[in-house]
């Protein structure tokens, strides 16, 4: 379980479904049987009441934790009717507070007080209330994982770089000196000693035509679709009008009536 907000508490180790709390009402002449909420009684009373003969539930778990100050409070809801109010059910609070030393290893519940017989009010003083130090410590570990992992991350590139740049680095270092000191008969001169100096240079130039055939293709694609794009379609009537208005125009001597193609 734990509050809103940061602070942390575990209060797990009482949700064991075999535990039961009792406890004495004092003056009050109740018993109560007390068990924190756990999956298997969920839906179950797990607070109960005794008195003299009768017995009844004070109800289950109604919601999570609350903080108030430095008590950590859980309500118990929806038990048995009040006696007198039917319209009210009866219910429990019961608010721990951090004890580092208790009397036992968990603590235990005691009786404060009672309102009608409806309302019932327990404290229980147990370590578990404390401030989880397990759990922070817990998440700033996983935090501190998770970071580990990204560093891990960049470390294993790093790495792998490292080693591509030293074996380069040999390939090359290596062929050269090969061919300037062991294989005069070669006749190799200059870049020529690099290793394998024909296989990469192939490379290179077949890389290099592929690459300008790619932008020639691409050039000639671009200058087509310009082209239909900027092309002007005129069909054989629009044609013969034309001809004959530039004609009748250029019978009356006026120059600059002529079509672009006459001037």
């Amino acid at each position: 379980m734990s509050s809103s907000g940061e602070v942390l508490y575990d209060l797990r180790p009482l949700a064991r479904s075999n535990w039961e709390y009792r406890v004495d009402g004092l003056e009050s002449e109740f018993t109560f049987t007390l068990r924190i909420c756990d999956n298997s009684t969920q839906h179950h009373p797990i607070a109960q009441w005794q008195r003299g003969g009768d017995s009844g539930a004070l109800g289950t778990v109604g919601g999570k934790p609350r903080k108030r100050g430095n008590k950590l409070l859980v309500e118990y809801a929806d038990g048995d009717a009040c006696p007198g109010a039917a319209q009210r059910n009866r219910s429990a609070l019961i608010s721990f507070i951090c004890e580092a030393h208790a009397d036992s290893e968990y603590g235990q519940p005691e009786f404060v007080a009672e309102w009608n017989q409806c309302e019932f009010m327990f404290e229980w003083r147990t370590p578990l209330a404390c401030v989880s130090r397990k759990l922070a410590s817990e998440e700033s570990n996983g935090e501190q994982s998770g970071r580990a992992g990204e560093g891990n991350g960049a470390s294993r590139g790093s790495v792998a770089f490292v080693v591509i740049f030293v074996v380069g680095s040999v390939y090359i270092l290596g062929g050269f000196l090969y061919n300037r000191v062991f294989n005069l008969s070669s006749g190799l001169r200059g870049i020529e000693q690099l290793p394998n100096y024909k296989f990469w240079r192939g490379i290179y130039l077949f890389s290099k035509r592929a690459v300008l055939l790619l932008a020639d293709g691409a050039t000639r694609l671009v200058d087509a679709v310009r082209g239909r794009r900027g092309a002007i379609h005129i069909d054989a009537a629009e044609h013969n009008i034309r001809n004959e208005i530039f004609a009748s125009t250029a019978d009356e001597g006026e120059g600059d009536a002529l079509p672009f193609a006459l001037r």
